[in-house]
């Protein structure tokens, strides 16, 4: 038992230390040294969703990925974005719960909508939710090995990419996280 602990701390700090070295890297990146690709927002959510599966089965979810959508972006950024959106969904689910990520384009924005049926967030968290360190519930944070830097990795990549950060959430009802892309400039944007 002392050694499994050992271990699982360990794994605790190795994923601390990548995402502290995640956070400073995007915070001292340019804008417009970013190389950009066509990205397809839904066939990111279908790679993190099948990378958590494990998980999934664990609690019984269930998950859809809908809509159409790409945006021109640093694919290894968008898979961050919405890995960290989506191991949310997943790590503050109820057993049985469900995760329904949508991606809706217009003709000057690409919008990602993950919704799920989780523990929820009471209200006077959410204006800090992007903070470093930031804790909801500190006794579940050890339990769901999380290492608090998950969201404002979300905000940074959002700052990046002018994208707008909105998170909506009701206790024991579930959280609603929407990324918006402007796609207006897109020309510009390459």
């Amino acid at each position: 038992a002392q050694l499994e602990r050992i271990h699982h701390e360990s794994l605790r700090l190795s994923g601390l230390i990548s995402d502290m070295l995640e956070l400073s890297g995007l915070e001292r990146k340019n804008r417009d040294e970013v190389i950009k690709n066509e990205v397809y927002l839904c066939a990111v959510a279908k790679e993190v969703l099948s990378e958590l599966s494990p998980k999934l089965s664990e609690k019984n979810l269930t998950y859809t990925v809908s809509g159409s959508g790409s945006v021109k972006a640093d694919p290894k950024q968008m898979y961050e974005l919405v890995e960290n959106i989506v191991s949310n969904a997943v790590n503050y689910n109820k057993e049985n719960g469900k995760i329904t990520v949508t991606v809706t384009e217009s003709e000057n924005s690409v919008t990602l909508e993950t919704v799920d049926t989780g523990i929820g967030i009471a209200k006077e968290h959410l204006p800090r939710l992007c903070e470093r360190f930031y804790r909801v519930d500190k006794s579940h944070s050890k339990k769901t090995g999380g290492t608090g830097l998950g969201l404002a990795i979300v905000k940074h990549i959002c700052i990046l990419n002018g994208a707008t950060l909105n998170i909506e959430s009701e206790l024991g009802i579930g959280t609603t996280v929407t990324v918006k892309f402007n796609t207006a400039d897109r020309e510009t944007m390459s």
